[in-house]
């Protein structure tokens, strides 16, 4: 018996005694690509503008303030006053009207071609263009396009309903755009 007391120590000390296996080499694990579909909301479309809408004091309001602003722009441009001409452009109206390209065409009317003008910049088509053309101009009527923009309408003498201006609301002010 003794040597089976002897056998069971031996193995109760190995087994207290064993090391600890060594940890085995894994590959780290690769993080799973996983596509979380993007929550789409259905497009918001607000019910397309309606001119009717616009009320009789709300059209005659801004008619006078349209008015106003092109009595001023007259001054400003019978002054040849190109820096508040200038501030009175959306930037959107500013960029196409200081383009090479838009210039280039411009160039080449036959009245500017005829007096060898070739405009360069948004200063030359205030000089060359807006200055001969824009002094003396009335506005008759005003079409909403949406709340915030509107063309200015003059009628000439053929009776004529003619876009004067397209012109943006921007905060509190009108200011000429470019928009068709």
């Amino acid at each position: 018996m003794s040597r089976i007391a002897f056998v069971a120590a031996i193995v109760s000390i190995m087994a207290a005694c064993a090391s600890q296996p060594e940890p085995a080499v894994t590959e780290p694990e690769r993080a799973v690509d996983t596509v979380v579909p993007e929550v789409v909301s259905p497009p918001v479309h607000s019910a397309p503008f309606d001119p009717a809408s616009v009320t009789v004091e709300m059209k005659q309001a801004t008619f006078f303030d349209v008015r106003a602003l092109i009595q001023g722009l007259n001054s400003i441009i019978q002054a040849k006053d190109y820096t508040s001409w200038s501030s009175a452009l959306t930037a959107e109206y500013r960029a196409q009207y200081s383009s090479p390209e838009t210039l280039a065409r411009i160039s080449d009317a036959p009245v500017l071609k005829r007096q060898g003008i070739s405009l360069r910049s948004l200063q030359d088509y205030f000089i060359y263009v807006v200055y001969p053309s824009r002094q003396n101009d009335r506005v008759d009527d005003i079409e909403f396009i949406d709340a915030n923009r509107i063309r200015a309408i003059t009628i000439n003498a053929k009776g004529e309903r003619l876009v004067l201006y397209n012109l943006e609301k921007i905060g509190d002010t009108w200011k000429i755009a470019i928009w068709r």
